[in-house]
């Protein structure tokens, strides 16, 4: 299991967001931005269209070095 907050994960607040794959933080952190961050989530929206793999090129990094829990 690795915990990391929305704001590491691009957003913008501390709530903290845990899972045990990559797969499965994608999935938190989409249904969080959805229901806390509608703003965030439309940005995140747009720039999937722009570049789907934009994100998880600057976020599974920082995912992967984080420590377990």
């Amino acid at each position: 299991m690795k915990t990391m907050t929305c704001k590491e994960l691009g957003g913008k607040c501390d709530q903290q967001l845990s899972a045990e794959t990559w797969d499965q933080i994608v999935q938190v952190m989409t249904k969080h931005v959805m229901e806390k961050h509608p703003d965030v989530a439309k940005e995140m929206e747009k720039l999937h269209n722009e570049d789907p793999k934009k994100w998880a090129k600057e976020m599974k990094p920082k995912w992967d070095a984080a420590v377990e829990d």
